[in-house]
């Protein structure tokens, strides 16, 4: 069958379901109302053969298929914009698409965090669609975005974001290199400058007063462009009396995270409900890695490539993979003994770590630093040739509290308005705990450091001092003396004071090496 297209003749894309399940749920479906509407969608596509079909035939045969759930939901998605349609903004300079990732980086800028100023994004183009809007010109679309921060985050950042729209571009900063014709220059970011100080484990309050301090006196200057060398040279001066030694050698350290002659792979696993997850995207905020994978992610790209009848194991959860190894006409247990549980566990791993070697296999290619997240990064299975490539860092995340670790799945819920519903968790629990513990005796095995979910700050900072010791002992002198320059800085007095060895964990049962 040939793939459905959406578009002309001359310019279609690939039809996606899940765009289409979107466009209802923005029109109040609810998730499952939504998918069964989408699968509709596509079969009556099929049927009538329409390939490639036009966006408004699209759109028009959505509004037939929900008048079919209920004629509210029938003129909910007339009136609306679907997302598998591009909002073009007008400017001066010409017509553009709306992007969401573009927003959200500018949206830093105003002091907001990497996941906050991508929610604002989201929250304007969720708005933008609902209300039917296909086109709009820039200072529509600005009045957009600071209605939608003053919404979500008070009127200040309505005002901070109006302030620096007005007067982006006053200072520029050129990147290193500067005077040749290949140096780009970019506007200071004070968010930027904030984030580098508090990874460096500055306190928020004192990242804001040095960055304060460092944009009153670039901005004092004649010159309206500065080098990143010149910023680092007056932070490097201001840290040690304003927030320690430790945290001053700290951030040099970090700057050569970004400059490594190895790309730098941190992986973090942990089982379901132990906030592996916030851990990875903290880490990637606070390094400056733009790239995060979920092996969930690869996991359900390997199932729309496999049908279930030949790895029927991908396409279940991790905690319930064994039910698919039981013997045709076998029945089939309420609970799996500990042994069957971790074979399908293992299997599984198996499987999407293929996928994941794939996809790490190209980042160090590129030479990207990423962070993956996931259960199936499991010691062991991953390619070692592959990992020898790269400067890896690997963590297990665990909740040893039964009690803490319940009650992180009720908040889940509330937090993802019940798309990851807790009886599922709830009835898998023992699995999951016996999961956990599996891990943990291969963690002691392979020496992985462990870091317990009960306290999540402490973990960020103890994650990025394991990546700065991993960078420190991975580098030559010569490696050390081109990426911090002349520095007195005592790297491995550094590392002692800070004890970066493996954080203790608590005691794993013996188990078998995969």
């Amino acid at each position: 069958m040939a793939k459905q297209l959406v578009g002309t003749s001359k310019h279609h894309w690939p039809f996606s379901r899940g765009l289409v399940t979107a466009s209802l749920m923005n029109a109040g479906a609810s998730r499952k109302v939504a998918v069964a509407a989408a699968r509709r969608v596509e079969q009556q596509l099929q049927s009538r053969d329409l390939n490639p079909v036009r966006p408004e035939d699209l759109k028009e045969l959505m509004v037939e298929v929900a008048r079919d759930v209920s004629r509210s939901l029938g003129k909910a998605v007339a009136r609306q914009t679907p997302m598998f349609v591009d909002i073009v903004i007008t400017t001066p300079r010409g017509k553009s698409p709306f992007s969401r990732g573009i927003l959200a980086r500018l949206l830093e800028d105003t002091g907001l965090s990497s996941r906050d100023a991508y929610d604002a994004a989201e929250e304007v183009d969720l708005r933008l669609h609902q209300r039917g809007v296909t086109s709009l010109s820039e200072e529509e679309l600005h009045s957009q975005i600071e209605d939608a921060l003053a919404d979500r985050y008070g009127e200040h950042f309505r005002l901070t974001y109006r302030f620096l729209r007005r007067n982006r571009g006053r200072l520029g900063v050129l990147a290193d290199g500067e005077g040749s014709e290949a140096a780009q220059m970019m506007p200071f970011s004070k968010g930027v400058l904030v984030q580098s100080l508090m990874a460096a484990g500055a306190s928020p309050d004192t990242a804001r007063t040095l960055a304060r301090i460092v944009q009153r006196d670039l901005q004092a200057r004649e010159d309206r462009v500065v080098s990143r060398a010149q910023i680092r040279e007056r932070v490097s001066r201001l840290l040690p009396d304003e927030a320690g030694r430790y945290v001053a050698a700290r951030y040099q350290l970090l700057r050569a995270v970004r400059h490594l002659p190895r790309p730098l792979l941190i992986l973090v696993g942990g089982v379901s409900g132990t906030g592996k997850s916030h851990l990875a995207s903290e880490l990637a905020y606070r390094l400056g890695i733009p790239r995060i994978i979920n092996t969930d992610t690869i996991r359900e790209v390997m199932r729309a490539m496999i049908a279930p009848s030949l790895i029927p194991t991908l396409h279940t959860s991790t905690f319930n993979a064994w039910q698919t190894m039981v013997a045709p006409g076998e029945p089939i247990p309420e609970r799996p003994r500990d042994a069957a549980l971790l074979v399908g566990f293992r299997e599984q791993v198996r499987q999407v770590s293929t996928g994941l070697d794939a996809v790490i296999g190209r980042t160090i290619t590129e030479r990207a630093n990423v962070v993956v997240e996931g259960v199936h990064l499991v010691p062991g299975f991953l390619s070692q040739e592959l990992l020898d490539r790269a400067l890896v860092v690997q963590l297990l995340v665990v909740n040893l509290d039964e009690r803490e670790h319940r009650q992180h799945f009720e908040h889940r819920e509330r937090e993802t308005a019940s798309s990851r519903p807790l009886h599922r968790y709830m009835q898998h629990f023992r699995e999951i705990r016996v999961m956990q513990d599996y891990l943990l005796g291969l963690a002691e095995r392979a020496n992985v450091p462990v870091l317990n979910d009960t306290a999540q700050d402490e973990n960020v900072e103890r994650a990025i001092d394991l990546v700065l010791q991993k960078v420190v002992s991975s580098l030559s002198e010569e490696e050390r003396q081109a990426l911090l320059g002349e520095e007195d800085l005592d790297l491995d007095d550094f590392l002692t004071e800070k004890e970066l060895s493996r954080p203790r964990s608590a005691e794993a049962p013996e188990t078998e090496a995969p």
